[in-house]
């Protein structure tokens, strides 16, 4: 009985792992064909940073717009956070990631 449960946990990790991977390649593919996106990051908290330039405008609809895609890719994001490329260490950064332009909770 150990011995089935341990098989059934390995192939559930395995699993899990290639559908990680899957998910990766297609926000991988989604970001290289948007051509105001200059990098991103999906944590494992499930939130998408999209890193932009600043053109000086709100960009939670830019937010909003990836997290329809998201939703379209069947990739479980809570949330999208729209930072200002390059202001990792700037002072006004929001968190680790730079300076927030833009937000949007994805439902």
């Amino acid at each position: 009985m150990k011995r089935i449960l341990f098989v059934l946990a390995v192939l559930f990790s395995i699993s899990t792992f290639a559908q990680t991977a899957a998910e990766k390649e297609k926000v991988k593919s989604l970001m290289q064909d948007e051509k105001s996106v200059k990098d991103y990051v999906l944590t494992n908290a499930q939130v998408l940073y999209v890193s932009v330039s600043d053109n000086g405008s709100n960009r939670d609809g830019l937010a909003s717009y990836f997290c329809d895609r998201m939703k379209e890719l069947r990739i479980k994001v809570f949330k999208v956070k729209v930072v200002k490329y390059g202001s990792q260490k700037d002072s006004k950064r929001d968190n680790a990631y730079g300076v927030k332009l833009g937000e949007c909770q994805c439902q």
